[in-house]
C-alpha cells in the first residue's frame, strides 16, 4: 500500500509528465530575423558586367578569407572566421560578423532565451590579425580566386553590409554564425557552385559530434551542454551544413574548385601555426566520443558512493541528497529551455523524462527525510533502461544520442533506489 508521501511523489510524477509532454513534442518558433543575408544577397547580380575603370578597381583588389584557431575562453574554443579585403592603396578592412556586446539591453535574458544579436563590424585588419598572433592562436590567409563581376558585387555588399540597418543579426550557434555568414556569400559569389559541390559531399558527422571535437578537452562541462541538447542535432551533415565550424570552412575553401577546374584558393598564407607549441587544447581530425569514459566514470561515481555508505548511512544519504540537488538545477534549466527560450536544439529532448525538477523532491526524500532510497530515482532508472534497450535493439524508436548523459546517471541513480525495499521496512 503506497504511503502518503509515495502517493505525492507519484501523483508529482504524473504531472510533471503531463507539462513536459508537451515540451517534449513542442514545435520550433518561428523566430524573426532582423537582417536574413541570404535574402539580400539573392537581390544582387554576381555576374554583371563592369565598366572599364570598375575592371582596373577590381584587378587591384584583393578578398581573403580569415581564419582563427580555438582561443581560451569557452566563446573561442571553435575558432573564428572573417573577410579581408585589401584595397588598391594597400589598406586591408576586415569584416567581422562574430561581435556581441554585453552592454546591450537585455543582454543576459536574450542570452537565457537563446536571443544572442550579433553584429558586423569593420575594422583595420592588421591590429586584428596582430591581435590573434599576441594570443597564441593558429591563424591563416586564403586569398580568393573570384570572377571580376563576383568579387566587385561582394566587396559591395560588404560595404552596405556594415550599415545600421544590415549591422545586426539573430546569432544562432549552428546555423547562422561568424562562418556560415561567409560561407553563403562565398557560394552567391561562385553562383551557387560552392553549395551545389558542397551538398554533394558527405559530412563527417552531427552537430553534436563536430562540436564534441572542440569541447571534449573539458569532459564536465561537456556533459553539462551535451545533455542540454536534443536529437535535434543528430542528424548527420552534408558537408555545406558542417561548415559552421570556420576550420571546416577554410578546408572546404582549400579542397573547392570551380566546374572548369579553376581552384577557389588562390593562395594560402599560415601566419602562426600552434600545432607544435602546445599552448591548449588540440582539436583531433576523427569525430571523438568517450561514451565509454562517461560509463567509466558514472560506475566509478556510484561506487564510490557505496564505499562511503557502508561507513556511514547519513553521509550517503547527504551526498545523494546533493547530487539529486544539482541534476534538480540542471533539470530545471533544461526546462526552461524547452519551454521559454527559441533555443531549438533543446526540443525534443528526451532527457527530460529523467532529469527534471522533481530531482528536488528526492533530494528532500534524503536529505531531510532522511531515507534511504528514492522511488523517484526508481522510476527515472526505469525510464533509462528502456531507453537503453531501445537505443540496442530499435535504434529508430530512440534517436537521440544522449548515451554520456545516461552513462553517468543510471549507476547513480540505480543506487539510489538500491535500498528501495530496506527504506520502506524503515519506514513502516
Amino acid at each position: 500500500m503506497l504511503t502518503a508521501m509515495k502517493r505525492t511523489i507519484l501523483s508529482l510524477w504524473l504531472l510533471f509528465c503531463m507539462v513536459a509532454l508537451p515540451a517534449y513534442s513542442i514545435y520550433p518558433r518561428q523566430v524573426e530575423q532582423p537582417f536574413d543575408s541570404t535574402k539580400e544577397l539573392s537581390k544582387i547580380d554576381f555576374s554583371k558586367n563592369l565598366a572599364a575603370n570598375q575592371e582596373a578597381w577590381v584587378d587591384n583588389t584583393s578578398v581573403f578569407l580569415l581564419t582563427v584557431g580555438p582561443g581560451d575562453p569557452l566563446y573561442a574554443w571553435f575558432g573564428h572566421s572573417a573577410l579581408i579585403v585589401k584595397q588598391p592603396s594597400g589598406t586591408k578592412i576586415m569584416y567581422d560578423w562574430g561581435i556581441f556586446d554585453y552592454e546591450q539591453e537585455h543582454f543576459y535574458l536574450n542570452f537565457a532565451r537563446g536571443r544572442m544579436y550579433y553584429y558586423v563590424v569593420a575594422s583595420e585588419a592588421g591590429w586584428r590579425i596582430q591581435e590573434a598572433i599576441d594570443e597564441i592562436r593558429d591563424v591563416r590567409l586564403v586569398e580568393l580566386n573570384l570572377k571580376r563581376e563576383a568579387k566587385f558585387a561582394l566587396i559591395g555588399f560588404l560595404q552596405n553590409h556594415i550599415k545600421t540597418e544590415y549591422s545586426t543579426y539573430l546569432y544562432h550557434f549552428y546555423y547562422d554564425n561568424c562562418a556560415t555568414r561567409i560561407r553563403d556569400i562565398i557560394d552567391f559569389a561562385t553562383l551557387g557552385a560552392f553549395r551545389e559541390w558542397a551538398e554533394g559531399e558527405p559530412g563527417q558527422g552531427s552537430y553534436r559530434q563536430l562540436t564534441a571535437q572542440n569541447m571534449i578537452h573539458s569532459p564536465a562541462l561537456f556533459w553539462v551542454l551535451d545533455s542540454l541538447q536534443s536529437r535535434v542535432i543528430d542528424t548527420r551533415l552534408n558537408r555545406y551544413e558542417e561548415l559552421f565550424l570556420p576550420e571546416k570552412l577554410h578546408q572546404a575553401v582549400l579542397d573547392f574548385t570551380y566546374p572548369d577546374g579553376t581552384r577557389l584558393a588562390a593562395e594560402e598564407q599560415v601566419l602562426l601555426d600552434t600545432d607544435a607549441m602546445d599552448v591548449r587544447f588540440t582539436v583531433k581530425d576523427e569525430l571523438v566520443g568517450y561514451d565509454w569514459a562517461y560509463a567509466l566514470f558514472g560506475l566509478a561515481l556510484a561506487l564510490l558512493l557505496w564505499a562511503l555508505g557502508r561507513k556511514s548511512l547519513s553521509l550517503k544519504r547527504i551526498l545523494l541528497g546533493l547530487m539529486c540537488i544539482g541534476f534538480g538545477v540542471l533539470g530545471s534549466l533544461l526546462l526552461f529551455m524547452m519551454l521559454y527560450s527559441d533555443m531549438d536544439m533543446t526540443y525534443f529532448n528526451e532527457n527530460i523524462l529523467f532529469l527534471n525538477p522533481l530531482l528536488f523532491v528526492s533530494a528532500f526524500a534524503f536529505i531531510v527525510q532522511k531515507k534511504q532510497s528514492s522511488r523517484l530515482l526508481s522510476y527515472c532508472s526505469a525510464i533509462m533502461i528502456v531507453l537503453l534497450v531501445l537505443k540496442f535493439l530499435a535504434p529508430s524508436l530512440a534517436l537521440q544520442d544522449n548515451l554520456k548523459t545516461l552513462a553517468v546517471l543510471l549507476p547513480v541513480y540505480l543506487l539510489g533506489s538500491s535500498f528501495q525495499s530496506r527504506g520502506n521496512r524503515k519506514d513502516r
